[in-house]
Order: C-alpha cells, then sequence, then structure tokens
C-alpha cells in the first residue's frame, strides 16, 4: 500500500510539472491571470513541503511513504509555480547599467579570493585530497574566465576544459566519498527513486527557468510560422557550442540546447538527484538531517540562474514585487561580463558536493552499512 501511495504521488508531482506548459500559453493566464497568483502557488508548494514534513513526524510516522508523497507534491506544484511567472514575466526595460564597468575587476577579484581559498584550505584542512582544492580552484577560474581571457574567450582551449573538467573532478570527489555508500546498498528503492524523480523535475524547471524552453515563444514579424529544427551556435556557458534549436507550434513549444548547456545542467540536476537519494536515506534511519540539508531547495534553485542565456528566474520572481523596476538584476546575470550568474553556479556545485559528502558520513555513521566512505579529514 505505502509504495504505491508512494508512486501516484510520484506521478502527480511528474504530471503537474508537465501539465504546466499547456496551462501557462491558455488565453487566461497572459490575459486575466495576476503574477501573484503564481507567486501564491509558489508559496502554496512550500506550505505542502513543510506540512508533510510536520505530519511525518507527528502523525505520519508509520507511513513514511505519505511524508515523502506530499514532500514530492509541494515541490511540484512549487516548481509549477515558479515556472509559469517566468513564462509570463514583466519584459525587462533598458539596458546595462551602468556597473558594467565593474564586473570584470570585480570577477578578477572574486577568482583570486576562490583561487586562492581553495588552494590554501586544501593544504590546511585536506593535504591528502587534492582534488578539493583543485575543484575549487576551476571554478574560481570559471568566474573570471571572460574577465581575464582576450575577447572573453569565446573559442579558447581553456574554456572547453573548463567546462569538462568541473564534472569531472566533482564526479571523482563523489566516486571516492559517496560510492561506497550506494555500491553498500544504503540507498534503497524508495531513496532511489525519490531521487530521481526530484532530479527530473529540477532538470524540467532549469530548462523552462533558464530559458531554454518555452511555451511562449516570439510572435509578430521575427517570430517563426511554421515548425523547425536547425543546427545554431551559443556562446554558454564560457565559449562557443554547438546548438539544436526548435519550433513546435502544435505544442506550442520552443526551445534550444548547446553540448555546453546540457553537461551544465546535467551536472547540476546529477548533484541534485543524488543530494536527495541520500537526504531521504538519512530521513528513512530517523537521523538528524545535517544542516546543509534544509537548504537543498535553495542550493538547487541558483542553478537556474547559473544556466541563463535569456533571464534568470530570479528577476521573474523579483519582477512580481518590484515590475520593471527589477530590470537591473535582470541585466546584471545577462551580462556576459558579469560574475553573478558564474559565482552562483561554483556555489551551487561546491555546496552540494559538500552536502552529499556529509549525508555519506553520517549515514558511514550508523549500522546502515560497512563501508566506510573516503573522509578528505583523515
Amino acid at each position: 500500500m505505502g509504495h504505491r501511495l508512494l508512486t501516484r504521488g510520484l506521478v502527480l508531482a511528474v504530471a503537474l510539472l508537465f501539465v504546466q506548459p499547456v496551462a501557462a500559453h491558455s488565453g487566461s493566464i497572459h490575459a486575466s491571470t495576476p503574477h501573484w497568483a503564481f507567486l501564491l502557488l509558489i508559496l502554496g508548494g512550500g506550505v505542502v513541503m513543510g506540512g508533510s514534513a510536520f505530519l511525518g513526524q507527528r502523525v505520519w510516522s508509520d507511513h513514511p511513504t505519505r511524508t515523502l508523497s506530499g514532500v514530492l507534491i509541494g515541490l511540484g506544484v512549487a516548481l509549477l509555480g515558479t515556472i509559469a511567472i517566468i513564462q509570463i514575466q514583466i519584459e525587462p526595460v533598458g539596458t546595462t547599467p551602468s556597473l558594467h564597468a565593474w564586473y570584470p575587476p570585480l570577477a578578477v577579484v572574486i577568482t583570486g579570493l576562490l583561487t586562492t581559498g581553495s588552494l590554501l584550505l586544501g593544504v590546511w584542512q585536506w593535504p591528502t585530497r587534492p582534488e578539493y582544492s583543485a575543484l575549487g580552484f576551476a571554478l574560481g577560474i570559471w568566474v573570471g574566465y571572460p574577465a581575464l581571457m582576450p575577447n572573453s574567450g569565446y573559442r579558447n582551449p581553456l574554456g572547453y576544459l573548463l567546462v569538462v573538467v568541473v564534472p569531472l573532478l566533482a564526479g571523482y570527489i563523489l566516486w571516492r566519498d559517496v560510492w561506497p555508500l550506494i555500491r553498500s546498498d544504503v540507498i534503497d528503492g524508495i531513496s532511489g527513486r525519490v531521487g530521481g524523480l526530484v532530479a527530473a523535475m529540477f532538470g524540467v524547471f532549469f530548462l523552462f527557468s533558464a530559458g531554454l524552453f518555452t511555451v511562449n515563444p516570439e510572435q509578430g514579424v521575427n517570430g517563426p510560422t511554421s515548425a523547425f529544427v536547425t543546427t545554431a551556435s551559443f556562446a554558454n556557458p564560457l565559449v562557443v557550442w554547438p546548438a539544436v534549436e526548435f519550433y513546435l507550434p502544435s505544442l506550442p513549444l520552443a526551445g534550444a540546447m548547446s553540448v555546453g548547456t546540457a553537461l551544465l545542467i546535467g551536472t547540476l540536476v546529477g548533484l541534485i538527484g543524488l543530494n536527495a537519494s541520500m537526504m531521504t536515506s538519512v530521513w528513512q534511519r530517523s537521523l538528524e538531517l545535517p544542516s546543509s540539508g534544509g537548504v537543498l531547495g535553495g542550493l538547487a534553485t541558483t542553478g537556474a540562474t547559473a544556466c541563463c542565456c535569456c533571464g534568470p528566474a530570479v528577476y521573474a520572481v523579483a519582477s512580481v514585487f518590484f515590475g520593471v523596476s527589477a530590470s537591473p538584476l535582470y541585466w546584471a546575470f545577462i551580462d556576459p561580463a558579469s560574475p553573478l550568474g558564474a559565482l552562483f553556479f561554483a556555489a551551487a556545485v561546491i555546496l552540494l558536493v559538500w552536502s552529499a559528502k556529509r549525508f555519506a558520513a553520517q549515514l558511514a555513521d550508523t549500522d546502515a552499512c560497512s563501508v566506510q566512505p573516503t573522509h578528505g579529514d583523515e
């Protein structure tokens, strides 16, 4: 019975995300539904998640699948509301703000702090685990790459190397610290399904929130008139990548995806799904969740901003409160010279890897498994 309830909850949560694009394109939303209505949907999803967690501790302690289903449905509702706001966001006004001149030096300063801090912290805290310092150093270079390279380094081999090395370093760390636990079956079927669903939900969320997919394509003189699939080149992330662009008016759905963006989103989605699976395993064992677990959703949403190429999700939400006055926030992320989006991405990767490592350490300290991960401070 519990497994059937969880399965139904998973199906409903996924359906909420995939039904949204059709609803968001309907005339009622564009014509009469105010933006704050979708903000209430986001808040409602948060209430459902919090309420499910509360009931799981007080009422449903013997029915964990009910709690998991409620949390997942609440997450789906919250992501649905966010996507809807993004699809009908207020168009920003103006151009790149006057702060543009400060972006390159700010990027260089942030890069210096991240790279130096990573090296010093590695020597002091993890002298036997150089991959930790390497990941921080690579992410630091990522933040300052456009400012440090001639012509923003759009075709420099170093840019391609960075985009490949960062996921490899994160994967290597997880392979050493987390894979022994996964191999020992600490992630059971329920935890695996929860992680897979959360990853899928955030994957859909990233595609729409980053502006890669839209159900509200450009109309008018410059808009497409018939279905098409074509190749293109996008200078994001960091360098120029081959991409596919498409438009399907019958759905309606338009979108684009480059090789680099797919790798970037795949990295974030994989980290989020892994954290969700491990968090579920910790919760099933009635262990106290690390403080990092409580902010997993916040860390994950930064990925949408980090992946942005058309308009960050944070601007869509801010515009609900401030209208076009929030336009400078939009341009602060869109400007290729701005380090803000890259900094969000670096923070998301570091914190999600750290969170997974903490979950692994906590699970390894229990009697649930006999295989211990390799801790960096040993």
